[in-house]
């Protein structure tokens, strides 16, 4: 009684019955979608990645971009569950915006009426799936992206770091006029070679943009200047926060900073090129092959940052890992011990 007729439509409509008539809310569905690029080489726990991202998406879409096995077991897991949309296509390291290329593209196959963006580096807790899903019948209407919690793991599994905004755009709606790619005002064009670059520091070459004019889009989250302010002035502060954060809102590890000697080789084989390549411009190693690996990652743990981050600090991560990461972590952290990092 005193329920509106609106109200008691809408209920029917969000409840179906399944096979053994119990009440089934129905969530909006969700494209996953991800690129891989020699994942193996690069140590990424790619199978779990894609894996919680089933947890909650009605497809996952991986374009795949490698030449040293992980196609092959991409296709094992997409020959397990039809919900994976396996594509192959060929990397250009020459391209300057190919990462934002290959993420468009992969968007672009997407079908369903939210999408969310995962890098193989990242990994979802089983804790948020559901969540997640609710998001899709809640989900703001103040933007078409929404962002949500990163925790950047740093040298361990008690540790994530503040250094900077613990923030990433993640759902949205799958609108023809969101891409991927470098925005408006970042972007280069060569005259000679016509490819488009970005100006250095303005682009990671991948970032939310409008189909056509490549602006910048608007998003809306959790995240406030207020937040952002404890983060530079109160470390302390910071931990107690984004733990409850983390608490409450569905949130995405990343995992690329967790062992911090097999970032500095991923720069090294990859990154420090791609970024050479992005910008257009010969940038010094970000470690150098004459640096000492163990003084290196040893001052990495300490700082819980690069000399080159304005904030350097870790907090303490008071929540349990992803279940599905714990042979990842169990590894890595064998590996650490073994050289002593």
């Amino acid at each position: 009684m005193g329920q509106t007729k609106t109200a008691a439509a809408r209920d029917i409509m969000i409840l179906t019955f399944n096979k053994d008539y119990e009440f089934k809310y129905v969530f909006g569905k969700i494209s996953g979608y991800t690129t891989s690029f020699n994942a193996i080489t690069m140590g990424y726990p790619f199978v779990e990645s894609i894996s919680s991202m089933l947890g909650f998406c009605d497809e996952v879409v991986v374009v795949d971009h490698s030449t040293d096995g992980t196609y092959e077991i991409l296709e094992k897991m997409a020959a397990d569950d039809p919900r994976i949309q396996l594509y192959q296509r060929e990397w250009d390291a020459e391209n300057p915006s190919m990462d934002g290329d290959a993420k468009a593209f992969a968007r672009a196959l997407t079908q369903y009426e939210f999408c969310w963006q995962q890098d193989l580096d990242e990994c979802v807790h089983e804790r948020d799936y559901e969540k997640i899903k609710w998001i899709t019948k809640r989900f703001p209407g103040t933007a078409k992206i929404l962002h949500l919690p990163v925790v950047e793991c740093w040298g361990d599994a008690g540790h994530a770091t503040g250094r900077r905004h613990s923030w990433k755009w993640r759902l949205s709606r799958n609108d023809p006029s969101i891409t991927h790619g470098i925005n408006s005002h970042a972007r280069i064009t060569d005259k000679e070679t016509g490819k488009v670059y970005a100006k250095e520091g303005m682009s990671d070459g991948c970032e939310y943009v409008d189909q056509v004019s490549y602006d910048p889009l608007p998003h809306t989250g959790f995240y406030t200047q207020e937040l952002e302010q404890v983060r530079l002035t109160n470390p302390e502060m910071y931990e107690t926060c984004m733990n409850n954060i983390i608490e409450r809102i569905p949130s995405v590890y990343h995992y690329s900073w967790y062992n911090l000697e097999r970032k500095i080789s991923q720069f090294r084989i990859n990154w420090d090129r791609q970024w050479n390549v992005l910008y257009q411009k010969e940038l010094p190693p970000r470690f150098p092959e004459n640096c000492n690996i163990g003084e290196t990652v040893a001052r990495l743990y300490k700082d819980g940052g690069e000399p080159s981050d304005e904030i350097k600090y870790k907090y303490k991560l008071k929540h349990s890992h992803p279940a599905i990461m714990t042979e990842w972590i169990n590894e890595n952290t064998q590996q650490l011990k073994a050289t002593g990092t």
